[in-house]
Protein backbone atom coordinates (compact mmCIF):
# COMPACT_ATOMS: atom_id res chain seq x y z
CA UNK A 1 0.00 0.00 0.00
CA UNK A 2 3.07 1.86 0.18
CA UNK A 3 3.07 3.36 -3.09
CA UNK A 4 -0.30 4.37 -3.55
CA UNK A 5 -0.67 7.49 -3.71
CA UNK A 6 1.79 8.00 -6.62
CA UNK A 7 -0.75 8.24 -9.09
CA UNK A 8 -2.70 11.20 -7.36
CA UNK A 9 0.10 13.12 -5.94
CA UNK A 10 2.30 15.65 -7.18
CA UNK A 11 5.82 14.32 -6.92
CA UNK A 12 7.89 17.10 -7.13
CA UNK A 13 7.81 20.86 -5.71
CA UNK A 14 6.74 23.18 -8.26
CA UNK A 15 9.41 25.50 -9.59
CA UNK A 16 7.26 28.32 -8.68
CA UNK A 17 7.18 27.80 -4.72
CA UNK A 18 11.02 28.86 -5.05
CA UNK A 19 9.70 32.28 -5.07
CA UNK A 20 7.39 32.50 -2.07
CA UNK A 21 7.73 35.15 0.50
CA UNK A 22 8.55 34.01 4.47
CA UNK A 23 5.85 34.05 6.50
CA UNK A 24 6.26 36.64 9.38
CA UNK A 25 8.20 35.60 12.58
CA UNK A 26 5.60 33.69 14.97
CA UNK A 27 5.22 34.76 18.23
CA UNK A 28 7.12 33.14 20.91
CA UNK A 29 5.03 30.18 22.35
CA UNK A 30 5.80 28.60 25.94
CA UNK A 31 6.87 25.05 25.95
CA UNK A 32 4.93 22.55 26.73
CA UNK A 33 5.86 19.87 29.03
CA UNK A 34 5.68 15.96 27.25
CA UNK A 35 5.76 13.04 29.68
CA UNK A 36 6.25 9.09 28.47
CA UNK A 37 4.94 6.23 29.94
CA UNK A 38 6.63 3.14 28.14
CA UNK A 39 6.44 0.68 31.47
CA UNK A 40 10.04 -0.12 30.82
CA UNK A 41 13.28 0.97 31.80
CA UNK A 42 16.12 1.98 29.20
CA UNK A 43 13.39 2.93 26.25
CA UNK A 44 14.86 6.00 24.08
CA UNK A 45 12.98 8.55 22.77
CA UNK A 46 13.33 10.80 20.24
CA UNK A 47 11.24 13.31 19.11
CA UNK A 48 11.50 14.40 15.04
CA UNK A 49 14.46 12.38 14.85
CA UNK A 50 16.74 14.69 18.06
CA UNK A 51 17.37 12.38 20.43
CA UNK A 52 16.18 13.46 24.35
CA UNK A 53 16.80 10.32 26.73
CA UNK A 54 15.58 7.56 27.83
CA UNK A 55 13.15 6.18 30.14
CA UNK A 56 14.19 5.36 34.06
CA UNK A 57 13.67 3.22 36.33
CA UNK A 58 9.61 3.17 36.48
CA UNK A 59 9.55 3.49 32.33
CA UNK A 60 9.32 7.27 32.43
CA UNK A 61 10.97 10.24 31.02
CA UNK A 62 9.73 13.59 31.40
CA UNK A 63 10.37 16.76 28.31
CA UNK A 64 10.03 19.83 29.98
CA UNK A 65 10.86 21.96 26.91
CA UNK A 66 9.01 20.81 24.22
CA UNK A 67 8.09 23.05 21.25
CA UNK A 68 4.45 23.70 21.13
CA UNK A 69 2.44 22.21 17.32
CA UNK A 70 3.10 18.95 15.41
CA UNK A 71 6.01 16.44 15.99
CA UNK A 72 6.38 12.47 15.90
CA UNK A 73 7.55 11.07 18.65
CA UNK A 74 9.73 7.80 18.21
CA UNK A 75 9.86 4.91 21.06
CA UNK A 76 12.56 2.56 20.82
CA UNK A 77 12.45 -0.06 24.07
CA UNK A 78 15.25 -2.70 24.28
CA UNK A 79 14.41 -5.48 22.07
CA UNK A 80 11.59 -3.90 20.34
CA UNK A 81 10.54 -1.89 16.98
CA UNK A 82 10.60 1.64 16.62
CA UNK A 83 6.85 2.87 17.88
CA UNK A 84 6.21 6.40 16.24
CA UNK A 85 3.32 8.50 17.63
CA UNK A 86 1.71 11.71 16.47
CA UNK A 87 1.64 14.45 18.67
CA UNK A 88 0.66 18.36 18.76
CA UNK A 89 1.13 19.67 22.33
CA UNK A 90 -0.22 23.20 22.96
CA UNK A 91 1.68 25.97 24.45
CA UNK A 92 2.27 25.46 27.88
CA UNK A 93 0.11 21.78 27.68
CA UNK A 94 1.62 19.03 30.00
CA UNK A 95 0.85 15.79 27.87
CA UNK A 96 1.49 12.48 29.35
CA UNK A 97 1.86 9.93 25.82
CA UNK A 98 1.09 6.02 27.19
CA UNK A 99 3.36 4.24 24.48
CA UNK A 100 1.43 0.74 24.85
CA UNK A 101 -2.10 2.39 24.30
CA UNK A 102 -1.02 5.16 21.94
CA UNK A 103 0.09 2.63 19.53
CA UNK A 104 -2.76 0.50 19.47
CA UNK A 105 -5.24 3.60 19.11
CA UNK A 106 -3.27 4.69 16.12
CA UNK A 107 -3.47 0.64 14.61
CA UNK A 108 -6.25 0.11 11.98
CA UNK A 109 -5.36 -3.52 12.20
CA UNK A 110 -7.19 -3.08 16.15
CA UNK A 111 -10.34 -2.19 14.47
CA UNK A 112 -12.45 -4.83 13.31
CA UNK A 113 -14.89 -3.00 11.51
CA UNK A 114 -12.28 -2.00 8.80
CA UNK A 115 -10.77 -4.89 6.68
CA UNK A 116 -8.08 -4.53 4.62
CA UNK A 117 -9.88 -4.05 1.24
CA UNK A 118 -12.11 -1.18 2.85
CA UNK A 119 -9.42 0.33 4.21
CA UNK A 120 -8.00 0.36 1.07
CA UNK A 121 -10.59 1.91 -0.39
CA UNK A 122 -11.09 4.74 1.74
CA UNK A 123 -7.35 5.10 1.56
CA UNK A 124 -7.47 6.13 -2.33
CA UNK A 125 -10.71 8.24 -1.87
CA UNK A 126 -8.53 10.41 1.11
CA UNK A 127 -5.99 10.90 -0.62
CA UNK A 128 -7.27 11.40 -4.60
CA UNK A 129 -9.52 14.08 -2.29
CA UNK A 130 -6.88 15.62 -1.08
CA UNK A 131 -4.77 16.47 -3.59
CA UNK A 132 -7.65 17.86 -5.48
CA UNK A 133 -8.48 20.23 -2.67
CA UNK A 134 -4.91 21.11 -2.99
CA UNK A 135 -4.72 21.61 -6.28
CA UNK A 136 -7.53 24.03 -5.81
CA UNK A 137 -6.03 25.84 -2.73
CA UNK A 138 -7.79 24.73 -0.41
CA UNK A 139 -5.17 23.44 2.19
CA UNK A 140 -6.74 23.21 5.39
CA UNK A 141 -9.11 21.03 4.12
CA UNK A 142 -6.66 18.89 1.92
CA UNK A 143 -4.70 18.45 5.16
CA UNK A 144 -7.72 16.88 6.91
CA UNK A 145 -8.08 14.32 3.95
CA UNK A 146 -4.29 13.21 4.32
CA UNK A 147 -4.56 13.34 8.44
CA UNK A 148 -7.71 11.21 7.87
CA UNK A 149 -5.82 8.78 5.21
CA UNK A 150 -2.44 8.57 7.49
CA UNK A 151 -4.60 7.12 10.39
CA UNK A 152 -5.27 4.19 7.92
CA UNK A 153 -1.52 3.69 6.78
CA UNK A 154 0.58 5.66 9.58
CA UNK A 155 3.70 4.32 7.97
CA UNK A 156 3.09 5.20 4.30
CA UNK A 157 5.82 7.56 3.19
CA UNK A 158 4.57 9.08 0.52
CA UNK A 159 1.86 10.21 2.58
CA UNK A 160 3.89 12.13 4.56
CA UNK A 161 5.05 13.52 1.68
CA UNK A 162 2.12 14.43 0.14
CA UNK A 163 1.42 16.03 3.73
CA UNK A 164 4.30 18.18 3.87
CA UNK A 165 4.28 19.61 0.34
CA UNK A 166 0.79 20.74 1.25
CA UNK A 167 2.20 22.28 4.03
CA UNK A 168 4.81 24.11 2.27
CA UNK A 169 2.20 25.31 -0.46
CA UNK A 170 0.53 26.69 3.03
CA UNK A 171 3.78 28.51 3.90
CA UNK A 172 3.84 26.58 7.17
CA UNK A 173 7.54 25.82 7.14
CA UNK A 174 7.63 24.22 10.76
CA UNK A 175 4.87 21.31 10.07
CA UNK A 176 6.52 20.99 6.46
CA UNK A 177 9.55 20.23 8.13
CA UNK A 178 8.05 17.64 10.79
CA UNK A 179 6.37 15.52 8.06
CA UNK A 180 9.18 15.46 5.26
CA UNK A 181 11.56 13.97 8.49
CA UNK A 182 9.17 11.72 8.69
CA UNK A 183 8.67 10.74 5.26
CA UNK A 184 12.51 10.65 4.94
CA UNK A 185 12.76 8.18 8.23
CA UNK A 186 10.23 5.57 6.78
CA UNK A 187 12.09 5.85 3.36
CA UNK A 188 15.35 6.87 3.47
CA UNK A 189 15.92 7.15 -0.28
CA UNK A 190 12.92 9.44 -0.92
CA UNK A 191 14.28 12.68 -2.93
CA UNK A 192 11.33 14.14 -3.25
CA UNK A 193 10.83 14.14 1.04
CA UNK A 194 14.87 15.46 0.69
CA UNK A 195 14.23 18.51 -1.53
CA UNK A 196 10.96 19.16 0.37
CA UNK A 197 13.26 19.33 3.60
CA UNK A 198 15.30 21.65 2.15
CA UNK A 199 12.75 23.94 0.98
CA UNK A 200 10.99 24.14 4.68
CA UNK A 201 14.45 24.97 6.65
CA UNK A 202 15.61 27.56 3.26
CA UNK A 203 12.46 28.98 4.40
CA UNK A 204 13.01 28.87 8.03
CA UNK A 205 16.71 30.59 7.80
CA UNK A 206 18.83 27.60 8.19
CA UNK A 207 20.68 27.52 5.38
CA UNK A 208 23.52 25.17 6.09
CA UNK A 209 21.14 22.22 6.91
CA UNK A 210 19.30 23.15 3.72
CA UNK A 211 22.00 22.62 1.45
CA UNK A 212 22.72 19.33 3.11
CA UNK A 213 19.11 17.99 2.26
CA UNK A 214 19.04 19.73 -1.52
CA UNK A 215 22.79 17.88 -1.85
CA UNK A 216 20.79 14.57 -0.87
CA UNK A 217 17.98 14.86 -3.26
CA UNK A 218 20.78 15.65 -5.99
CA UNK A 219 23.22 12.67 -5.28
CA UNK A 220 19.53 10.37 -5.01
CA UNK A 221 18.46 11.40 -7.94
CA UNK A 222 21.23 13.66 -10.36
CA UNK A 223 19.31 13.39 -13.50
CA UNK A 224 16.43 15.68 -11.90
CA UNK A 225 16.90 19.36 -12.91
CA UNK A 226 14.83 20.79 -9.96
CA UNK A 227 17.01 19.33 -7.34
CA UNK A 228 20.24 20.66 -8.97
CA UNK A 229 18.40 24.17 -9.50
CA UNK A 230 17.40 24.10 -5.58
CA UNK A 231 20.90 23.13 -4.63
CA UNK A 232 23.11 25.54 -6.69
CA UNK A 233 20.53 28.46 -5.85
CA UNK A 234 21.53 27.98 -2.42
CA UNK A 235 25.19 27.50 -2.92
CA UNK A 236 24.91 30.51 -4.73
CA UNK A 237 23.30 32.36 -1.67
CA UNK A 238 25.63 30.79 0.80
CA UNK A 239 28.75 32.52 -0.86
CA UNK A 240 26.86 35.68 -1.06
CA UNK A 241 26.07 36.10 2.79
CA UNK A 242 29.85 34.60 3.22
CA UNK A 243 31.01 37.69 0.50
CA UNK A 244 29.03 40.13 3.21
CA UNK A 245 30.59 38.58 6.39
CA UNK A 246 34.21 39.93 4.89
Amino acid sequence: MRRLVVAFAILLIPASLHGLSSSDKPREQAAAQVTVRARRPGCSVDIDGRGLGKTNDHGLLVMPDVEPGDHYLHLRCPGGKVKAFFISPRSGENLTLDGNKAEEDSNPQANPAIGPAQAGIQLSQLVQQGVQLRARGKVEEAVEHLRAALKLDAGNSDLHRELGITFLLGKDWKRARVEMLEAIRLDPTDADAYNGLGYALEKMGDLNEAVKQYRMATRLDPADSTYRTHYFDILSKLAQDKAKKK
